[in-house]
C-alpha cells in the first residue's frame, strides 16, 4: 500500500487519571512520550495530526505539528477519532495512541495489507480488539462515530461493531504495553534501556 494514501493520528486527548499527570508530558528515556510518537510516525504516511483533547492543551503539540481537538469534551477516544476522521484528507486513517511506545510503522503494515475493501482493520489481543492501534476509512467511519456520540456511547469498540472489521491476531502482544501508571512507565523504561543496551 502507498502511504501516501494515509494519515497516522496520535491519540493524545486522554484524562490521565491513574497517571496522575498528562501522560503525553511524561518523560521516557529522556524524551517525552509525545516526542517520541511523532519522531516514530512523522513522515510514514502522507501527514501526522495529534489528536490532543481540549483545546486548553495546545501548548502539549510542537510547531508545526497539526493538531484536532475535541468538541464534546468527556467524550473519550471516541470523539478524537471523530474528529480526526471529519479533517482526515486521506483514504485511510492510523490511529495510535501516545503511550504505546513500542508500536511502530513494522507494526501497522501488516493492517495495511489487510484491510482490503474494508472500512476498519485492527488487531486482537486474547480475542479482544485493540481500536487505538487500528486502520480505518473516516470517510465511511465518520458517520457511524457520530451516531454513536450523539447516543451518548463513549467507546471505540463499539464502533468496530457497526462497520465492517477485518481482525488480525496480534503476532507481538508484548507491544501493546500501554503507559497508565508510574509503575508501568517504570518498567517501560527498564525495558527500553534493556534493548538499548543489548540485554
Amino acid at each position: 500500500m502507498d502511504h501516501a494514501a494515509l494519515t497516522v493520528q496520535i491519540m493524545a486527548g486522554g484524562q490521565s487519571l491513574r497517571m496522575g499527570r498528562d501522560k503525553a508530558g511524561l518523560a521516557l528515556r529522556g524524551r517525552s512520550l509525545l516526542e517520541r510518537a511523532i519522531q516514530r510516525w512523522d513522515g510514514w504516511g502522507h501527514a501526522l495530526v495529534v489528536a490532543i483533547g481540549g483545546m486548553e492543551r495546545a501548548a502539549v503539540v510542537p510547531p508545526g505539528i497539526r493538531a484536532v481537538f475535541d468538541e464534546r469534551l468527556g467524550c473519550g477516544p471516541l470523539e478524537g477519532f471523530y474528529r480526526g476522521a471529519l479533517a482526515c484528507q486521506t483514504e485511510l486513517l492510523l490511529l495510535c495512541a501516545v503511550d504505546t511506545p513500542f508500536l511502530t510503522p513494522a507494526h501497522a503494515a501488516p493492517l495495511c495489507a489487510a484491510i482490503g475493501q474494508a472500512d476498519a482493520c485492527v488487531y486482537t489481543i486474547d480475542g479482544r480488539p485493540q481500536p487505538l492501534f487500528g486502520l480505518y476509512r473516516p470517510a465511511r467511519c465518520a458517520a457511524v462515530a457520530q451516531a454513536l456520540l450523539d447516543s451518548g456511547a463513549r467507546k471505540m469498540r463499539l464502533l468496530l461493531d457497526r462497520v465492517d472489521t477485518v481482525t488480525l491476531p496480534a503476532p507481538d502482544p508484548a507491544a501493546f504495553l500501554n503507559i497508565n501508571t508510574p509503575q508501568e512507565l517504570r518498567a517501560a523504561d527498564a525495558r527500553l534501556a534493556q534493548t538499548q543496551t543489548g540485554g
